[in-house]
């Protein structure tokens, strides 16, 4: 999709992974921003039996008003922050009655701020090489029954290791983590699809589906049900424009 004249489009991926637009394919994941100016085309291209689900953000730029002078993709670095930072933005634009101007000022504040931030850190912080390994295979296996044990040994660590190196670098447990991409995945599925609660909870990892709904409704802090309801009421529930 190609931006029309004086709008900006913000893409934050929430989950799964989109291709960029550097000249080598290069694999975007959760926590990048993409920015968007007029003229310019969005993303769309995952891998093969993947798919990403992003929060768009559509703003005007008024009459004469300078092009600002936004990067075309950074990382958000706090990923807690990004997913509670949009579940606030949709449910003030869809459930209340506030001024979309606020909104928007408020929108583009935040990301300036994580801009500066994602600037400051750019130089200073890089993921631990087997940590990278372990939150890949978690990504990649989290529908499987796997546990410490397994995601210790696709880092070729030992699980106190393990621990260590997630507290350290992410300040949760490797068990938190799972359940995180467990829920985040099992959100978007029954936001976007007609699948059974019980499907879903298998395809999540969960053989118990009444397991998978306390798990949920603690994640969530409302039933997988009332979730679905929440957010099919609009088919493009992660879509908004700010004009």
């Amino acid at each position: 999709m190609q931006i029309p004249k004086r709008y900006y489009r913000f893409e934050i991926i929430l989950e799964g992974s989109v291709y960029g637009f550097e000249e080598e394919p290069v694999l975007h994941t959760e926590g990048a921003v993409f920015c968007h100016q007029e003229g310019e085309y969005t993303v769309s291209e995952s891998p093969r039996d993947s798919y990403y689900n992003c929060l768009n953000v559509e703003i005007v730029r008024l009459r004469g008003e300078a092009m600002s002078p936004w990067p075309r993709v950074f990382q958000w670095g706090d990923r807690k922050a990004m997913h509670q930072f949009a579940e606030q933005m949709l449910h003030a634009f869809h459930f209340e009655a506030l001024d979309r101007g606020v909104i928007g000022n408020l929108f583009l504040s935040r990301l300036r701020f994580e801009l500066e931030h994602f600037h400051a850190q750019a130089n200073t912080q890089n993921l631990h090489p087997q940590l990278r390994l372990a939150t890949d295979f978690i990504n990649s296996n989290y529908a499987l029954p796997i546990g410490l044990e397994d995601i210790a040994a696709s880092a070729d660590l030992s699980v106190s290791h393990l621990h260590a190196l997630f507290r350290e670098h992410l300040d949760e447990s490797p068990h938190q983590y799972l359940i995180q991409k467990r829920m985040r995945a099992a959100g978007h599925a029954l936001a976007s699809t007609n699948t059974p609660i019980k499907a879903v909870a298998a395809e999540c990892g969960y053989a118990n589906t009444e397991n998978f709904c306390r798990a949920f409704r603690k994640f969530y802090d409302r039933s997988a049900s009332d979730y679905r309801e929440a957010y099919t009421r609009s088919k493009n529930a992660t879509d908004f424009d700010l004009v």
